[in-house]
Parts: structure tokens; C-alpha cells; sequence
């Protein structure tokens, strides 16, 4: 139990490694621009959650993204769920099992929830892109 929890706890430390230096790269790159007086487009200051049309995240494919997290999930939970049971349920599998089963039910659930919130500004979203294309031609 305890080596399954320093690799949890290992893979953490790995993606929060990964993501510091995505953002220090990101903040050296804004840094030499404004040291040469290059002009910075302003969506590049913006959150994540705030992407501008030109990137290829739209949210059709976030939400796309967290429904096809949440079928892996939930595929593995009860893949994981039935090892588990056939190993006569030892502790770690059969909990491990049961988290990847809530992940992936709560991904559903988001994917659902923000299908029917975000509806409105994925039509806005898509005309938007359709304009951008017609202009490009």
C-alpha cells in the first residue's frame, strides 16, 4: 500500500515538473519579446480556460476530451473491478478500481453538464470558425 502511494505521489511530482516548466518557458518567451519591444498579442497573457479561437482547443474538443477521459476511466475502473474480484478483492486493486470508476463517472457527468451550460457558445464558437475559414479562402 505504501508503494502504490509514493507512485501516486511520484506522478504528481512528474506533471506538476511538467507543467512549471511549460510555464517557465512560456514566461521566458514573453520575456525576450518585451526586452526587444516586440508586440504581444494579449490572448498569450490570457488563463487557459480562456483560449482564443485560433488555437485548436475549441470547447467542442474539450468537452470531447473529457468524454473520452471519462469512457478510459471507467473502462479501466471495471476491467480493473472484475481483476480484482477474480484476485478474491485484495484491497489495492479493488480500491484503485472503484477511484477509476468515480473519475470516470464524474468526467461523464462534466461532459454532460457542460454539453447542455456550454451549448449557446459552442454554436457562436463554430459560426466564429466557419467566418475565419471563409475569410481565409
Amino acid at each position: 500500500m505504501c508503494t502504490a502511494m509514493l507512485f501516486v505521489i511520484l506522478l504528481a511530482l512528474i506533471a506538476l515538473c511538467i507543467d512549471k516548466a511549460k510555464y517557465n518557458k512560456k514566461f521566458s518567451f514573453l520575456e525576450k519579446c518585451v526586452e526587444n519591444g516586440v508586440e504581444i498579442n494579449p490572448n498569450l497573457l490570457l488563463d487557459r480556460g480562456k483560449k482564443n479561437l485560433s488555437s485548436k482547443a475549441t470547447l467542442k474538443t474539450m468537452l470531447l476530451n473529457r468524454l473520452s477521459g471519462g469512457v478510459i476511466f471507467l473502462l479501466t475502473g471495471i476491467g480493473s473491478l472484475y481483476w480484482s474480484i477474480l484476485g478474491h478483492f485484495k484491497d489495492i486493486p479493488f480500491l484503485s478500481s472503484i477511484a477509476l470508476i468515480a473519475v470516470g463517472i464524474g468526467l461523464l457527468i462534466w461532459y454532460f453538464m457542460g454539453k447542455k451550460m456550454l451549448a449557446e457558445d459552442i454554436k457562436e464558437e463554430e459560426q466564429t470558425l466557419q467566418q475565419l475559414h471563409h475569410k481565409k479562402r
